[in-house]
């Protein structure tokens, strides 16, 4: 009889491939406490996350949007003889549909993989806090981050008016003595005395 996780695994060779230009699907195999075997597959993609396990000998596939998450959270796991353990987790409301997605010791390493990540799957980046709650790693409005604004450039509301090459114009001076007194600009000219 032939598992059903070799089963599944032949199943995600049928799914869509991601748009052009893009990083294909990603395959993980995690812990699952209820599944069979204690095993699941998850199938990464930019348009979907497929969970593939087998509860009860009932096998499954769970293909959802990766809008349908909250979002990719980086956590601190534990600190061991001073050494901080992270996590970083694809989270959802239903406890069992997150993913963790990396855990690493090394701080750069496992920012780098958060943000990753969660470019991605075109997701929001989340801070687990000690109490399980996921908040945004920045303020957010809806689904747009609020950055602080730029610093004041100089000369910031004439250039609104003026094109810029013509902030750097010199303003002229006042008409030379000898053209007021009537004398040419050329020798020879009628004017010249």
């Amino acid at each position: 009889m032939q598992s059903q996780m070799d089963l599944a695994d032949a199943a995600f060779g049928t799914a869509r491939a991601p748009r052009p230009g893009a990083a294909g699907p990603r395959r993980i195999e995690a812990t699952d406490a209820r599944a069979d075997g204690r095993r699941r597959v998850v199938v990464l993609g930019r348009d979907r996350v497929v969970i593939a396990r087998s509860v009860g000998g009932v096998f499954m596939n769970i293909a959802l949007r990766p809008g349908a998450f909250r979002g990719v959270a980086l956590r601190l796991r534990d600190l061991t003889d001073g050494v901080f353990h992270y996590d970083v987790r694809l989270l959802h409301r239903d406890p069992d549909l997150c993913v963790t997605l990396h855990e690493a010791d090394d701080d750069r390493e496992i920012e780098a993989e958060w943000r990753l990540w969660a470019r991605f799957l075109g997701v929001p980046t989340l801070v687990e806090r000690e109490d399980g709650r996921a908040e945004p790693d920045r303020p957010r409005l809806g689904a747009v981050v609020i950055a602080p604004g730029g610093l004041r450039r100089r000369g910031r509301t004439i250039t609104a008016r003026r094109p810029r090459f013509l902030t750097r114009r010199k303003v002229g001076g006042p008409v030379p003595a000898t053209f007021a007194r009537g004398r040419g600009l050329f020798p020879g000219s009628k004017a010249e005395r």
